[in-house]
């Protein structure tokens, strides 16, 4: 698949380890880290160094990564702009090539969809959902009431519904990213100006008005892909 591009990344000093790079030619891993060069390198990534201030905080940490996750990045390093597909998956997942090569087959057979998500593992079916299960991680808890007020606030138009299947963001896989550009700057935007990393609340929102443009499959349809932390 000509210009094909694997984006993973990490930001912060929380992680040491990443996973094995899925495709040594392609795949490229950013972070603010510069101590994680030697790891990503010899795992078989190229390296890309973000220059955003380096922090503990698991907050600011988190919301650097939307950076890249909503292809905000782009702007800044040109180099990648010429990518036709992007495959972006947390540095948790464990994407090999086989997993790419399901990628492969899934764009193939979605040529007219402009993104490819999965749902979350477990059946969440609104928005209220997926709030209750973030209330278990401190840096999604700090600032959730903004969030739900804004949630609140938007439902009460009638423009978007709280009933939707919450679909998982760690694996976003963009086909034709200008069409979408709207919903990923609205989530990224929504984001930063809460300080709320959990994103997929934001998604399930205003993923609804392109929801024509995207194609939602079962968090089992890849199968070869793993979910954990790297140790090695």
């Amino acid at each position: 698949m000509n210009n094909l591009l694997i984006i993973s990344c990490i930001f912060g000093k929380q992680f040491k380890k990443v996973h094995r790079s899925p495709d040594n030619k392609n795949s490229y891993f950013f972070t603010n880290n510069k101590e994680l060069k030697g790891e990503i390198i010899n795992k078989g990534w190229n390296y890309v160094y973000v220059n955003k201030v380096l922090s503990n905080d698991s907050i600011i940490s988190s919301l650097q990564s939307k950076y890249i996750k909503f292809l905000q990045f782009l702007e800044d390093f040109p180099q990648f702009q010429n990518a036709k597909t992007i495959i972006y998956f947390d540095h948790k997942e464990n994407v090999s090539s086989a997993s790419i090569d399901e990628i492969k087959l899934l764009i193939n057979n979605n040529v007219d969809k402009s993104l490819i998500i999965r749902h979350t593992p477990s059946n969440k079916t609104s928005v209220y959902h997926e709030i209750r299960a973030a209330m278990g991680q401190s840096r999604y808890v700090k600032n959730m009431n903004k969030t739900n007020n804004f949630i609140k606030n938007i439902i009460t138009t009638k423009e978007f519904s709280e009933h939707v299947r919450i679909c998982n963001t760690g694996l976003l896989i963009f086909i034709n990213r200008e069409e979408i550009k709207e919903l990923l700057n609205n989530v990224y935007e929504k984001c930063i100006e809460h300080q709320q990393p959990e994103c997929q609340i934001y998604w399930s929102i205003f993923s609804q008005k392109h929801k024509d443009k995207i194609k939602e499959i079962k968090w089992t349809h890849i199968k070869t892909i793993k979910r954990g932390t790297p140790k090695y």
